[in-house]
């Protein structure tokens, strides 16, 4: 119904819908954007599952991939990496691993950085993302990783960081068992708060004297048990109980 001449709408109504004429307007607006960014994440979705792209493709897709806002297409872009990685065709390996890094390094989502984590080879990526990511998921996944270049010097200096540091007991042990450094693992038999990975550690420890100390001072029985299973130097027994430990930092004390 018109307005008539003498109809008169009072400012703060007249200033509440220009407010909501602007709102509605702005609405308009990032509606149209997020249309748009669908359309583009659409194009980018097709480029990904289409077999026949285009040489460089993959690699504008890689080093753009990461301001894509769908977690989604980061994962795909991820997954299409692996595949390349793995068929070690059309692009090289340093390429492929170094397009990879950013993604296993430093993508908000959990979900794309195993999954990227999963395709790493660098070792110095690995250890970052096993002692550095906020996620214990994702630092399991990279030990996992990890643990296929166990015979590597900077893969076990990674591990032994891990089984010192790690807050999570469940990757602690899971580095403890793949170590093979003496002093760490007989740091981790004396100090570690969990028994079960000092028990862990115990069972790796070839110093008769740490496994006499050990079999003196734990505090739990079960794992005093098994270092003095694992005595074989009556001597270094003997020397450990004369001698109280004097180790501030040590289980409580429990002769047996």
């Amino acid at each position: 119904m018109p307005k008539k001449k003498n109809d008169y709408i009072p400012d703060d109504l007249l200033l509440a819908q220009q407010e909501e004429a602007e709102k509605a307007r702005k609405r308009e607006e990032l509606l149209a954007l997020a249309r748009q960014q669908e359309y583009v994440e659409q194009e980018i979705m097709d480029c990904l599952v289409e077999q026949d792209a285009m040489p460089g493709t993959l690699a504008q897709l890689a080093t753009g991939g990461l301001e894509l806002s769908a977690w989604s297409l980061r994962y795909m872009i991820v997954e299409r990496l692996g595949r390349q990685i793995l068929l070690d065709a059309d692009y090289s390996q340093d390429d492929l691993q170094n397009w990879l890094a950013p993604y296993a390094l430093g993508d908000e989502k959990s979900y794309v950085r195993r999954a990227a984590i999963k395709h790493l080879t660098n070792i110095e990526n690995l250890a970052k993302s096993s002692t550095g990511d906020a996620e214990p998921i994702v630092r399991k996944k990279a030990i996992e990783q990890l643990l296929l270049f166990a015979a590597k010097a900077e893969a076990l200096e990674a591990l032994n960081a891990i089984a010192l540091n790690d807050p999570e007991p469940e990757l602690r042990l899971l580095a403890v068992l793949n170590i093979v450094d003496q002093d760490v693992i007989s740091h981790i038999a004396k100090r570690d708060i969990q028994a079960e990975i000092r028990q862990a550690a115990v069972r790796k420890l070839k110093d008769q004297n740490v496994l006499a100390w050990i079999t003196i001072n734990d505090e739990t029985p079960f794992v005093r048990a098994t270092a003095a299973e694992l005595m074989t130097d009556v001597t270094a027994l003997v020397k450990a109980a004369a001698a109280p430990s004097t180790d501030e930092e040590a289980p409580a004390a429990a002769a047996e």
